[in-house]
């Protein structure tokens, strides 16, 4: 490993055995490509300013806690997608589930591949239920709910 994987700030969210340049470069690309996709989808050429009043928000609306332990700890979160291609264009509304798990590591949470893969081995609760609160807490999820 390089002296420049170990010293990313991304690394210090990072279980140890997950650090690597192919894993920093292969997060970085990502980044880029979503970032590419979202200029696209706005119709504007990738690495140009978005149109004016363009945004993207995504915000925590849920949680599911997949599996706990004094060491680890997995969580469904579910987020809530606003975009807008502009001033004058119409706001979309998504919704999108992602798996994250950490564990206790050296006295820090740390994000771990390991956990992960762990947890998606937990078969229910990998999407939130349709049909408001009542489905939404019965099937064991925590809504997250904006101050008023």
């Amino acid at each position: 490993m390089s002296t420049c994987a170990s010293t990313t700030p991304y690394n210090s969210y990072i279980a140890p055995e997950d650090r690597s340049d192919s894993n920093a470069e292969r997060i970085e690309l990502g980044a880029q490509r979503t970032d590419k996709n979202l200029h696209r989808r706005m119709g504007v050429k990738p690495g140009g300013p978005l149109p004016d009043g363009a945004y993207l928000r995504t915000t925590v609306v849920g949680f599911k806690v997949v599996k706990s332990s004094p060491d680890g700890v997995s969580t469904w979160l579910l987020s809530r997608v606003a975009q807008k291609a502009g001033e004058i264009e119409k706001e979309e509304i998504s919704y999108t589930g992602t798996l994250v798990a950490s564990r206790w590591e050296a006295g820090d949470w740390k994000l771990s591949t390991k956990s992960v893969l762990a947890a998606r081995q937990v078969p229910e609760g990998q999407r939130a239920p349709k049909g408001g609160d009542k489905a939404f807490n019965a099937a064991g999820w925590a809504a997250i709910r904006q101050a008023s």
